[in-house]
């Protein structure tokens, strides 16, 4: 159930331009053209912030409306939400190194219960899916969160405080650790438990909770104003992109790393999120048309899948690789998303039917 004071609409294709991100940043690097676009474009890893934080935003605003909250109805749902999809890329992958004689008896089982971002190597199997096994984690948790905020009413103000104090702790210690010699760089097991471990990425998921949950306890509304609306959105937008383009640049010149892929930008997001959720003008009416939403819904799919789609492109279409990186590239996107796009439909329509 939505949130009445807010429109959540014009979200989706956010979500989607996240996911074509993650994309290229995992696949692109080997284009001419790669190394040519801004940063925003090739933050790949910081998108899961986003991801997170979008996660727990919308969460709450699906819930907190229902006074008594079924957890059979409530896990069926998320399953549904996330699974299908999810093991469709499990069962891609599994066959994929199969053929290729690498799968391990320990991936397979680690993968299929989706706990491999507690354990070594989360993205030696499907290396995007260790998300799914933090959200997982995570929509555990959601039931007690939102059960504590139902009963005991903390003010929005607390609430807020608490999301920023986890988060400036949280970046603190891996701040710490990544500028120690804890931190052994990639491929290392410092590096699984900084970067994939879910509880550095509890804060973002928290933090999306507390902003919607001050959106509804402070009753905040729409802003009306078109003008203002539209200059405070691209603005903000655009202060984002200039935050990746300049900070890493700044923090490496001054001798020290900062856990940019580990929930750092989760303030900025928030903020980005609820200046979508409260503002009212053409660009976002725009964004909100039902076929932008419904490539919000394929963003999903377009992320879980990509890895094992690049392994089926290559073992199907070997000719490919005479041509240039960008054309394989440009290829292998295009089928990508249109692949996503077939998964979300069929998602759909099975989800719809169980759910009868």
């Amino acid at each position: 159930m939505k949130n009445p004071a807010v429109n959540t609409s014009a979200l989706p294709i956010f979500r989607f331009f996240a996911a074509c991100v993650v994309g290229f940043f995992h696949f692109g690097q080997k284009t001419d053209f790669y190394y040519h676009f801004p940063e925003i474009f090739k933050a790949g890893a910081e998108m899961v912030t986003f991801f997170f934080v979008l996660s727990g935003f919308l969460l709450y605003l699906g819930y907190h409306q229902r006074e008594l909250v079924s957890l059979r109805q409530y896990f069926t749902k998320r399953a549904l939400r996330i699974l299908p999809l999810y093991y469709v890329a499990f069962l891609m992958t599994v066959v994929l190194r199969g053929i290729a004689g690498k799968l391990s008896f320990s991936e397979f089982f680690i993968n299929l219960f989706c706990l491999q971002s507690w354990f070594v190597s989360p993205i030696s199997f499907n290396f995007t899916s260790w998300f799914v096994s933090d959200l997982v984690f995570f929509y555990c948790l959601f039931p007690f969160i939102l059960s504590f905020l139902k009963k005991h009413k903390p003010a929005p103000a607390h609430m807020i405080a608490a999301s920023l104090l986890l988060w400036l702790v949280t970046q603190g210690v891996l701040t710490k650790l990544l500028n120690s010699h804890f931190y052994l760089g990639y491929p290392s097991y410092s590096h699984d438990l900084l970067f994939y471990l879910p509880l550095p990425h509890f804060c973002s998921f928290f933090m999306g909770i507390c902003g919607a949950y001050c959106v509804r306890a402070y009753d905040l509304r729409e802003r009306r104003g078109e003008v203002v609306s539209l200059l405070t959105t691209v603005l903000l937008l655009g202060a984002v992109a200039l935050l990746i383009q300049v900070l890493p640049r700044f923090t490496r010149g001054l001798g020290f790393e900062l856990p940019f892929y580990s929930s750092l930008y989760a303030p900025v997001f928030l903020a980005v999120i609820l200046n979508i959720t409260l503002s009212r003008n053409a660009l976002l009416r725009i964004l909100s048309w039902p076929r932008f939403v419904f490539w919000g819904e394929v963003s999903y799919a377009l992320y879980i899948i990509q890895a094992p789609m690049d392994e089926l492109y290559k073992y199907l279409i070997p000719g490919l690789f005479t041509v240039s990186e960008d054309v394989k590239f440009l290829l292998f996107f295009v089928l990508l998303v249109s692949v996503s796009a077939l998964l979300t439909s069929w998602e759909k329509s099975v989800v719809r039917r169980i759910m009868r």
